[in-house]
């Protein structure tokens, strides 16, 4: 079991900020199961970050910060049925991710100025009236064990950022990961596509609530809840 990890500058949400699916995949993968993960500060790039494990928990920690805190947890969600890959695909043209207005435009996960081969480039695009979001994403194997199988960290960050648009991100505002959970519940294969489905589930002041779940051969393969933050001027945190 790994005491520290490292969060490379490639991995990032914001420039200078891990990105918050990663990091929390990383450490979700120390304590296994279902986990939830609440980030409390911006992630440190290129830097040493302890893990602090208490019983079933654990902490990410950078000094005396707290960056992430990490609980098991549960996962109750109605899940929409899998749609069509050209109904996803359509969707996936009109993506707010390729707009301009995207705050970070150089995140690992959703940033349309990531090459093919450097970022996972998931663009979720709009689906019936805004109710849903899908995009279509094909893991490369560099992201998978010796086994071909998805590694978790890169599950992680690939059911991060949709539940980003999801929750309106950006259109109604700089959002930024506060909490993900994930449940896997099947192995996802690397080199084989999947489809990303998420929808939202209502806000409460500055915070939005969404879900997600990734489908691969028809199967669901992972389901997520998250809170995205939504930030003024006063309010720094981590995507």
């Amino acid at each position: 079991m790994a005491e520290s990890f490292i969060v490379p500058a490639r991995f990032c949400g914001p420039p200078n900020s891990g990105n918050g699916g990663y990091t929390c995949g990383m450490l979700a993968s120390e304590i296994g199961g279902i986990v939830e993960c609440t980030l409390r500060k911006p992630v440190p790039l290129d830097a040493p970050l302890r893990i602090e494990r208490r019983n079933s928990s654990a902490n990410l920690v950078k000094g005396d910060e707290i960056i992430v805190e990490a609980i098991p947890s549960e996962i109750t969600l109605q899940l929409p049925e899998l749609v069509s890959e050209k109904l996803v695909a359509g969707a996936m043209e009109h993506s707010p991710a390729l707009d301009a207005v995207h705050p970070f435009p150089g995140c690992f996960v959703c940033g349309p100025h990531r090459q093919v081969g450097d970022g996972l480039r998931i663009f979720p695009g709009a689906m019936m009236e805004g109710s849903l979001f899908g995009a279509i994403w094909l893991p490369a194997k560099e992201f998978g064990n010796a086994q071909g199988f998805l590694r978790t960290e890169f599950l992680w960050a690939a059911l991060d950022c949709p539940t980003g648009f999801a929750a309106g991100f950006p259109l109604t505002g700089k959002l930024v990961t506060g909490r993900l959970a994930v449940e896997q519940r099947e192995q996802v294969k690397t080199g084989a596509e999947c489809t990303l489905l998420s929808w939202p589930l209502g806000t409460e002041g500055r915070k939005h609530f969404s879900g997600a779940c990734l489908y691969q051969h028809q199967k669901v393969c992972a389901v997520a809840r998250a809170t995205w933050i939504r930030l003024d001027e006063s309010t720094k945190r981590n995507c």
